[in-house]
């Protein structure tokens, strides 16, 4: 009778782990509620934001050349970023009270000019930015008050790393 090494049939290849994607919880958006100030005063914005949205609103010069036939080209000539983020007002917290109080929710110009700064691992990234469409959305009284504001992009941002 011939013997066999069933040791080798007994355990299967291992297979690879698919690759984990980004998770939206690892960028953090802080607020500077001292604008007027010359060192910021960093708020994070994660305790009352469920979801944050961003956009380049690029700025495209389009144009068709004889050369292609007909086909057209792009080019990127300018952008504005936007960040809207939706959450829930709570009253105590720092980023929040910043962004809901008097001066800011009814203010104007340069009362609604502050800087934005998003970070992911060591990439940071700060912009000058205004804030728009404040939007306390009460509603019924059975829910909490809910909170959305787009954040406007002014100028280039600063992007960095930070070094442990």
């Amino acid at each position: 009778m011939k013997e066999l090494n069933l040791q080798v049939f007994a355990e299967a290849t291992l297979p690879e782990n698919t690759i984990t994607p980004d998770m939206n919880w690892e960028t953090e958006a802080f607020i500077n509620t001292a604008p007027g100030e010359t060192t910021a005063v960093w708020a994070s914005m994660s305790a009352f934001t469920k979801n944050m949205a961003q956009a380049l609103n690029e700025v495209l010069y389009q144009a068709t050349y004889w050369k292609d036939k007909g086909w057209g080209s792009t080019e990127v000539t300018g952008a504005q970023m936007t960040l809207t983020l939706t959450g829930d007002v709570k009253t105590g917290d720092s980023a929040c009270d910043y962004i809901m109080g008097d001066d800011v929710l009814y203010g104007i110009g340069n009362a609604r000019k502050t800087h934005l700064k998003l970070t992911k691992g060591d990439k940071t990234i700060i912009w000058p930015v205004t804030l728009a469409n404040i939007t306390p959305a009460y509603g019924d009284s059975g829910t909490v008050n809910a909170l959305t504001v787009t954040i406007h992009g002014n100028g280039k941002p600063s992007i960095g790393t930070v070094t442990a």
